[in-house]
């Protein structure tokens, strides 16, 4: 089974895992950081064009059986709830133009993924970086983090969210955390 799994926001990051014989293994991951000096419509169209482009990469020619993304209801300002919004409709259109969409089934509570995959429901993303390394495995480090050390969260995140799907879909066992 083919994961395709989002961490939805003005800069999104993305992930690809296949799931055989209950261990996980990240096909691609990749993310985006947009400008926020940029308009509104410019960083939409970006990550639309980043999607679009991740799928025609990665995804489209062997599909993906579930696409995911975290549940999201509003964020702590209006500006941040209008900007993750807006992110949200740029991905839909790209996954549209593939013939795919996001579920609300298939939406995860943060609470839920961290729990999981970090470990406890309010595990910090350093955290959570940490779990989708241990789930995946020591070689996957390097997807994660710079070479200078700094934690591509969006990325491990992202991962984090398609790990968490597998999990309560019972398709890998995650020993080490709350389940």
């Amino acid at each position: 089974m083919r994961i395709l799994s989002f961490d939805i926001s003005a800069s999104p990051g993305v992930a690809l895992l296949e799931i055989k014989d209950g261990k996980p293994r990240l096909l691609a991951v990749d993310h985006l950081e947009t400008d926020s000096k940029l308009t509104d419509a410019q960083r939409y169209h970006l990550v639309e064009a980043f999607v679009l482009n991740f799928v025609y990469k990665h995804v489209d020619k062997s599909g993906a059986q579930a696409i995911v993304r975290e549940k999201f209801h509003r964020g702590g300002s209006k500006r941040g709830t209008q900007l993750v919004f807006g992110a949200w409709a740029s991905v839909d259109r790209a996954l549209a133009a593939f013939g795919y969409t996001i579920e609300q089934s298939d939406e995860i509570v943060a609470s839920t993924v961290k729990r999981l995959v970090g470990g406890r429901g309010n595990a910090e993303k350093d955290e959570v970086a940490a779990g989708v390394i241990r789930i995946l495995g020591e070689t996957s480090k390097q997807y994660f983090y710079t070479d200078k050390g700094r934690l591509l969260d969006d990325r491990s995140d992202a991962a984090a969210i398609g790990l968490a799907y597998a999990i309560q879909n019972g398709l890998i066992k995650n020993e080490g955390s709350e389940q």
